[in-house]
């Protein structure tokens, strides 16, 4: 029994050791890392994240098994440089699969001329603005008339940027389903 008591505590303090390390790892060199994977990589920058994560996922399970990493900050660029390797090959690769815009074919829109006729664009506005509440109007206004900032938004209304974002993008949702509603309407012969 004091065998596996001592195995525990052996792993508890590998366990406890690896997590300092990683942190201190990640505090000393977490940024600097993320600036050379995104210089690195390029027009494959969103892998980023990616690329800096599986750096020090590969570091931690390194010092969870026991190994001495005398050189942390070289072991994560070496082994972030892979990542970004690896990244960077595979945006290319799906990269390749797009046809050059010169290669695309003509292809005309097709127009519903009927349906051009039938509308109105500022009565489709009205019939719009009508069916949303006050402050949905409001928001509109502010946003899309006056152009204003979402922090312009937020200091007139006493919200935060982040809830302004979170409005309009609902905002904009209910637009386009009133919107297709209101076409419908138009298309059965309603006004």
């Amino acid at each position: 029994m004091k065998g596996t008591l001592k195995g525990g505590n052996a792993l508890a303090n590998l366990k406890s050791s690896a997590d300092e390390g990683l942190s201190l790892a990640y505090r000393e060199y977490g940024k600097s890392l993320e600036k050379y994977c995104r210089v690195r990589l390029g027009e494959a920058a969103d892998s980023t994240d990616d690329c800096v994560q599986e750096a020090f996922c590969v570091y931690y399970k390194r010092l969870l098994s026991g190994d001495k990493i005398d050189k942390p900050k070289a072991f994560l660029y070496r082994t972030a440089d892979n990542m970004v390797r690896r990244a960077r090959s595979e945006h290319y690769k799906n990269a390749s699969r797009t046809a050059p815009l010169d290669d695309a074919a003509d292809i005309e829109a097709q127009v519903v001329d009927e349906l051009t006729v039938m509308l109105d664009y500022e009565q489709l506005k009205e019939m719009l603005l009508e069916e949303l509440k006050d402050s949905e109007k409001e928001l509109y206004r502010l946003k899309y008339v006056e152009g204003k900032s979402l922090k312009e938004i937020g200091d007139i209304l006493k919200i935060p940027p982040t809830t302004v974002a979170n409005r309009t993008s609902r905002l904009r949702s209910r637009i386009k389903l009133l919107t297709s509603q209101i076409i419908d309407n138009i298309q059965k012969g309603g006004s």
